[in-house]
């Protein structure tokens, strides 16, 4: 920092202090520092969740290649956000409702929509939005935040019906 950018934060008054809380569940040799989740226990949960995970990878590798030959236009890429892809989709039931965002091609792909679909629609097809595995849920927004309209809608008429669903409108 300069001295005059120094002078001029000096100046100000501080009006919130933020901290930020590491949490940690293995050591960097992969062993339990703390009580793990109940989930964790459970090794073939675990294996499935890691696959899930990896499949993201796989498909945003692919997607980039694609991209990046002329093969698909503009392709968002997830990486470093798969574990949380695959927690919020796995958390959802089958007839609870995605509202997913440009980055929530992992979410689709746990939710039964094939990799097919989803390059079809990042090709520039808009066939690729009829998600065959996962009937119920949206289209992928590009605008973030625009599906918020679209969830309250759809929660209304499912609640004038007597359905009872959980709504995910996904972020980047």
């Amino acid at each position: 920092m300069s001295g005059v950018a120094k002078f001029v934060l000096s100046n100000w008054p501080v009006v919130a202090r933020f901290e930020i809380i590491r949490r940690a569940y293995l050591s960097v040799e992969g062993q339990p520092v703390v009580a793990l989740p109940e989930f964790a226990l459970n090794r073939r949960e675990l294996v499935t969740l890691y696959r899930g995970m990896q499949l993201i990878r796989a498909l945003d590798r692919k997607a980039v290649a694609l991209q990046r030959t002329g093969g698909l236009g503009t392709y968002a890429v997830a990486l470093g956000q798969e574990a949380v892809q695959v927690g919020v989709a796995s958390a959802m039931r089958r007839d609870d409702v995605l509202f997913p965002t440009y980055r929530d091609n992992g979410a689709l792909l746990w939710r039964g929509v094939s990799p097919e679909d989803i390059l079809t629609y990042w090709g520039g097809d808009e066939r690729g939005s009829l998600f065959h595995g996962s009937p119920v849920d949206f289209p992928i927004s590009i605008p973030v935040g625009s599906h918020a309209p679209h969830a309250a809608s759809a929660m209304f008429q499912m609640r004038s019906k007597g359905r009872r669903a959980a709504f995910q409108i996904a972020s980047p």
